[in-house]
């Protein structure tokens, strides 16, 4: 499954300011506006946190799959009926458990681009304009860390909403996409079509430790001292 959808993290620091440098030209002349200034807060916000945010995500998505076991058993009647023995489907196995890993991979980058990324526009506008009201640069500068530290307070409340979903949602994913797995498979093509199969999915204790570790790692990242610099060298 191809991710695209957080692509444009990936460019270089440099480049965001330039970007929200930019923003703040308007028409070819030196003015800037309050609503073009904001923007530019607001650009490099979302830039910077959307790729810590994500990368951060990509332990989550690796520890929470290893957190999910998925077992598959067989059995085949012999003897006209009256008795019931093993099959062997490891092999099923495994590619059931890639399948559900997939899907809880694709669910958790859906949930943090809702629950989380897509907010923080508004919470760096609210932000901007409860401390700097008139949106100046003097302010912004004077401010920058302020702006930082509490609109990274509220994208990680959004953290803490994302990570109770995922949790709460994660067995009934995983059993969900496993069904279905199972019942997508051709045991004609397999040469079992006299067997049935039973599957399982299971979610371990330990993802409470990796999801605190997540929103922990996020707390300490989001305020970062280069987005600190480019707001106050707007």
């Amino acid at each position: 499954m191809a991710f695209t959808l957080f692509a444009a993290t990936t460019q270089a620091a440099p480049v965001h300011h330039e970007r929200a440098i930019d923003l703040l030209k308007r028409g070819g002349g030196s003015t800037t506006t309050t609503t073009g200034l904001i923007d530019a807060v607001v650009q490099l916000f979302v830039k910077a946190e959307t790729k810590i945010l994500v990368d951060a995500c990509v332990d989550l998505k690796a520890q929470v799959c290893a957190d999910v076991d998925v077992s598959l058993t067989a059995k085949a009647k012999v003897l006209g009926g009256l008795l019931e023995t093993e099959v062997e489907v490891k092999h099923l196995e495994i590619s059931a458990k890639a399948a559900v890993d997939a899907d809880i991979k694709a669910r958790i980058d859906a949930d943090l681009k809702v629950e989380v990324i897509a907010k923080i526009d508004a919470h760096v506008r609210a932000v901007v304009l409860e401390i700097c009201p008139k949106a100046d640069k003097a302010c912004l500068k004077k401010n920058a860390h302020a702006i930082v530290v509490k609109v990274a307070a509220l994208i990680n409340i959004d953290v803490k909403k994302l990570v109770v979903k995922v949790k709460a949602d994660l067995q009934a994913h995983a059993k969900l996409r496993l069904d279905l797995y199972v019942k997508k498979l051709d045991l004609n093509a397999l040469g079992l079509a006299k067997v049935s199969i039973k599957a399982a999915a299971k979610v371990r204790a330990s993802v409470d430790v990796h999801i605190k570790a997540f929103v922990e790692a996020c707390v300490k990242l989001l305020v970062n001292a280069k987005l600190i610099a480019d707001i106050g060298a707007l």
